[in-house]
């Protein structure tokens, strides 16, 4: 009997040896350099989880991924064609916690300079640089979200929890959005969607034909070119609204705050409430350009530039 036992605790012995073994293997994180042809306009979608990852645009009629899986990753997947590729590192399926502390992710994805593009990402920081396609999209449920020269016709960018950070922006539609950070934005152009539910918003754009921005615990900062007929809609509810606008705007003007006050360095007559905030309603010339500006808390200033 004895024998027996002993000879199943050297059996069981082996077998945890080998699982731990195993388990050590594919833990391992793994180099990855991957090219495939890729058209110039080609639609490429990245989909990742936990990590780092750059995307840059460049000349080449391919696109290469470079550098390391993290050891929660299961499986790199790239499927597609020269026109339509999809990657994706498919994450380990999470039974218990044993791999919480594993190395994430960390890629440069290369891709044509105008490719159109769609990437999400969670808990990762996602940087973008050097697209100019028809349309990129970006997106990190728990993470930063950084474009610089990104340029495409047009844009779509967020973060659940981080902040938006661009230079660039669509040409003609942009759509930046951010529940819990900052978004900060230079160079936009055309119509544009701004929303950040807890966190400030600084903004500059030229060529508005449509501007759309609302932050609920935070400020708004926009300088804006608009064309003639733009409509501006600007909304805080608690935070200051500071916009600075070419001297020569023509502008439908409506203001209102139920507690702060209202400056307009254009002109017009500042009406008190009959409780606390101010409101105004000014017409500059032909008043092509309408602006609306509201904030339940916070004070509103128009600005020339």
């Amino acid at each position: 009997m004895k024998s027996n036992r002993t000879h199943t605790r050297f059996i069981l012995s082996i077998l945890v040896v080998a699982l731990s073994a195993c388990f050590s293997l594919n833990a391992q994180a793994d180099d990855v350099s991957e090219t495939r042809e890729a058209n110039p306009d080609a639609r490429i979608q990245f989909i990742a989880v936990t990590g780092d990852f750059e995307i840059i645009g460049h000349n080449e009629a391919s696109f290469r991924l470079e550098g390391e899986l993290g050891q929660d990753v299961e499986e790199l997947i790239i499927d597609g064609s020269a026109d339509d590729w999809r990657i994706e590192l498919e994450p380990l399926k999470q039974q218990s916690g044993w791999y919480e502390d594993m190395d994430s992710s960390e890629m440069t994805l290369y891709v044509p300079q105008a490719a159109q593009l769609k990437v999400k990402v969670v808990s990762a920081d996602l940087t973008l640089e050097n697209l100019n396609g028809e349309r990129v999209e970006a997106e990190s449920v728990s993470g930063d979200v950084l474009l610089g020269n990104v340029r495409p016709e047009r844009l779509s960018a967020s973060s659940v929890s981080g902040d938006v950070t661009v230079e660039g922006g669509g040409q003609s539609d942009s759509s930046l959005k951010s529940v819990s950070g900052d978004i900060d934005a230079t160079e936009l152009r055309g119509r544009i969607e701004l929303l950040s539910v807890s966190g400030d918003i600084s903004i500059e754009a030229y060529e508005i034909s449509d501007f759309d921005a609302e932050t609920v615990s935070g400020e708004i900062f926009a300088s804006l070119s608009p064309l003639d007929r733009a409509n501006i809609e600007v909304n805080a509810h608690s935070g200051d609204i500071e916009l600075v606008l070419p001297g020569n705007t023509e502008m439908d003007f409506e203001a209102s705050t139920f507690s702060g006050s209202i400056e307009n360095a254009f002109g017009g007559r500042v009406i008190e409430k009959r409780g606390p905030g101010e409101e105004m309603d000014f017409v500059e010339g032909s008043g092509d350009v309408r602006i609306k500006a509201t904030t339940f808390s916070g004070d509103i200033y128009i600005e020339q530039n």
